[in-house]
């Protein structure tokens, strides 16, 4: 099946326990739904460094997806619990498999090189658009 967006959520989310809030967004950026995030320390969120990290979240809605969410400077983050299948242009290349642990870096799901921080793992490569689905927990 056709992804509609570039990161859609197969389960735990908007119901079934993901952890969610609504976060500020930091002056001066745009971000879209699928955008792998970090809380800055002002307290904003803006997109992940090139530094590999665990402490990372997803923008369901951002202000580059909806004129609310712009007006409000604010977006929907996911910060775990979930299952989500993201498009190939929301992880970096790699050779994933499935069980690949994956970690958030330069805006973006990638590959764990193995001594980087694991935000999930790789349940399913769908070969119709070259997806996967990510567990995140």
């Amino acid at each position: 099946m056709k992804m509609e967006y570039a990161f859609e959520v197969v389960r735990g989310y908007p119901q079934d326990g993901a952890l969610d809030r609504v976060e500020p967004i930091k002056a001066g950026v745009t971000l879209k739904c699928g955008d792998v995030v970090a809380k800055q320390t002002d307290g904003t969120v803006d997109l992940v460094g090139a530094t590999a990290s665990n402490k990372v979240g997803v923008v369901v809605q951002g202000n580059g997806d909806s004129t609310s969410s712009a007006q409000v400077g604010k977006c929907v983050v996911l910060w775990s619990n979930y299952i989500a299948r993201v498009a190939s242009t929301g992880y970096a290349a790699g050779s994933y498999v499935p069980g690949s642990e994956v970690t958030g870096k330069s805006g973006k799901f990638a590959l764990n090189s193995g001594t980087d921080p694991v935000v999930g793992s790789v349940l399913e490569i769908v070969a119709e658009d070259s997806s996967l689905i990510i567990l995140v927990k």
